[in-house]
């Protein structure tokens, strides 16, 4: 089933993609191809009764409200008890089937579904009563409008004519990429995009909705299956592990997730009783639900006093207040500055005059960036105890008047107007050679400033010509013949195999990271097939707003076409293996427990082992499975639970390994 809501999806992203060429005047495909995929796509929805908002079928509308009504919940929504020690979820879940899975980082929401349509979407609001959201609920991709009224796959339920989900609404860091300088983080944007009044508006917010509950709808107490069979009517579901035998093994394996994919925004892990009837019976207290436990990353705020405002520059110029406040001791570092991003974000989070001695609150999100959550603050008052750099009028680098703009979604940034800032340049180095760059080993911020003080670096281009200053550099104080040649070395070795994503994201093309780099080098494999691409709309590529397409036709090329000259590029790795194994090829495979043979470093690396010789991976038992491969016959796992009830052959790695 979760296959066929694949295809859906795939059928959808091609009509779509056809109908925008075609609405721009430039069709790819006749009309009578159009139309059979089309009719297709409706022949599969009729059989499954899955249908996604942005299907060719559904007529779009949208709907402007002029507030958001308060409703009561059909059932409570309450919050996690939490905690920081993993030891402590040991000792919850002890003696009692359990699985992990992501804690969602966004806003939590409540779908109703009668009969097999969507009737009802609320926020969580505070647990008894919500805001109404299904005016933006309904443009939302990835949540079906419709779901099936029967049952259907591997496993047999009645279907309750009434189904209740709850998830949460996010958006992924992906989707998050255009936003992310004018916005504090995907939480507050998720937040307040699922909440505006014109649909239409929210809908361009690209939001995802993660189901991770089944609260009514089948009669199943295996929490695992409900996530599953969520996965087989078209939702997405959480991220989870069900079948690691000690909560560390569990965090390991969703740290491994979380690391591979990073899509996800998540602020730490949930710990649930696999038993419905089990984990209802333990209660709840007027805070939280007894049948889960959180485990979370981060510390909770901190209440502390602003003491001034730095300004640091970025590597586009752009002038970033941080907040210098008093001391923070977190019991795990100290914690004194932290980040406000651009002039809109500062004036929200302190006002428009900062104060000396204001109130701060600030927390570790994710245990590593401190950020200010809130603050006290007298908002267009001036008074005697306001802060001198809270606006900063000249260049802290080059002393030059600085300038204040207006982006085009209304956001404020302070810019440097000398265009040769020393302070531009430094950071555009430094970005350059940086892991999101080039990744050249050895050379520091500090020797890039001093190199550029001495006059040696003015543009780019003026790394690759370093090597004509040799002499005199090993004779400046604090370096030696060795430290500079190693320093040369690197940077002649970073001119070698250079693979095309890594340049463009290291250009510092505004809004253009790896995420985005990596995307452009997907639809053009040389540095001349996007040098032509240049000037026209990427928004065509999913995930590429308008900001990111101005950013990308305005940038100057001039000096990296020259640099380009210098390189050899690396090629690409092909996608699949050209040796397929007849044993293996078109066979589909479920993983599950430890990997022992000592041949795969990790799942992932097994994963793609199987795929490179033409099998298939899902991570979910279904009766689709071919071999479920566990190195523990005998556990009592819910995938080999599922695997004996189907009779799906429960393999080895080791027999997996003489099927290749």
């Amino acid at each position: 089933m979760v296959q066929e809501t694949r295809n859906i999806k795939e059928i959808i992203n091609q009509l779509n993609r056809w109908t925008k060429y075609y609405d721009a005047g430039h069709p790819i495909v006749s009309d009578k191809e159009w139309d059979e995929l089309y009719f297709k796509l409706k022949e599969i929805e009729a059989e499954t009764g899955i249908i996604y908002p942005d299907s060719p079928t559904q007529k779009v509308f949208f709907e402007e409200v002029s507030k958001l009504n308060k409703v009561k919940h059909n059932h409570p929504m309450l919050s996690l008890d939490k905690t920081k020690d993993p030891s402590v979820v040991s000792s919850f879940v002890k003696g009692h089937d359990w699985f992990g899975m992501f804690k969602m980082d966004g806003l939590t929401v409540s779908l109703t579904y009668e009969k097999g349509e969507l009737v009802r979407a609320e926020t969580r609001g505070n647990g008894i009563e919500g805001e109404d959201v299904l005016h933006n609920i309904c443009q939302v991709k990835n949540i079906p409008l419709h779901i099936p009224t029967w049952d259907f796959g591997s496993h047999i339920y009645d279907i309750a004519d009434r189904v209740i989900i709850d998830g949460e609404i996010i958006c992924t860091y992906p989707d998050f990429e255009p936003f992310k300088e004018e916005y504090k983080n995907p939480r507050n944007f998720a937040s307040g995009s699922i909440r505006l009044l014109n649909s239409k508006e929210s809908a361009n917010r690209n939001l995802t909705f993660v189901a991770w509950d089944l609260i009514e709808g089948i009669d199943e107490d295996f929490n695992f299956w409900r996530l599953e069979k969520l996965d087989d009517w078209g939702f997405t579901t959480v991220p989870r592990v069900g079948d690691a035998e000690t909560i560390e093994d569990a965090i390991k394996i969703l740290d491994e997730i979380d690391e591979e994919h990073k899509i996800y925004p998540i602020d730490g892990y949930v710990f649930k009783f696999e038993s419905k009837k089990y984990g209802e019976s333990l209660g709840r207290t007027d805070h939280h639900f007894n049948s889960a436990i959180a485990l979370k990353f981060y510390d909770e705020e901190y209440e502390t006093e602003l003491i001034d405002i730095d300004w640091t520059m970025g590597r586009t110029g752009t002038l970033c207040p941080v907040a210098i406040f008093k001391p923070v001791d977190d019991g795990v570092s100290t914690i004194e500055r932290a980040s406000m991003h651009n002039l809109s974000i500062m004036r929200e989070l302190l006002g428009f005059y900062p104060e000396q001695g204001q109130k701060i609150w600030v927390a570790k999100m994710n245990m590593i960036i401190p950020q200010i959550t809130r603050a006290e603050y007298k908002n267009d008052i001036l008074h005697d105890h306001v802060l001198n750099n809270s606006f900063c009028t000249y260049c802290p680098i080059c002393g030059e008047p600085t300038k204040v703009i207006e982006s085009d979604s209304g956001v404020y940034n302070i810019i440097c107007g000398n265009p040769t800032c020393e302070g531009k340049l430094l950071n555009r180095i430094d970005h350059y050679l940086g892991i999101k760059g080039l990744n050249v080993k050895g050379i520091s911020k500090a020797t890039i400033g001093k190199l550029i003080d001495w006059g040696w670096i003015n543009e780019l281009g003026d790394i690759y010509k370093l090597d004509g200053h040799k002499a005199e550099w090993i004779s400046k104080e604090g370096f030696g013949k060795a430290s500079v040649e190693k320093i040369l070395d690197a940077i002649k070795a970073s001119r070698s195999g250079v693979l095309l994503q890594h340049f463009i994201s290291a250009l510092g093309i505004p809004l253009v990271g790896k995420t985005v780099a990596k995307t452009i080098t997907n639809y053009y494999s040389t540095w001349d097939d996007f040098r032509e691409a240049i000037g026209g709309d990427w928004t065509k590529f999913e995930g590429f707003g308008p900001e990111i397409s101005r950013a990308i036709n305005n940038f100057d090329y001039s000096t990296a076409d020259e640099i380009v000259k210098l390189f050899t590029w690396a090629e690409e790795q092909p996608s699949e293996s050209q040796s397929e194994s007849s044993a293996i090829k078109d066979k589909v495979f479920c993983i599950t427990g430890k990997l022992t043979s000592g041949q795969f470093k990790n799942r992932d690396a097994l994963k793609a082992d199987i795929e490179a010789r033409g099998g298939k991976v899902v991570g979910s038992m279904s009766s689709k499975v071919n071999y479920l491969i566990n190195n523990d016959s005998t556990s009592t796992s819910a995938k080999n639970k599922a695997a004996q009830a189907a009779g799906i052959p429960i393999i080895t790695e080791d027999e997996y390994l003489k099927m290749r």
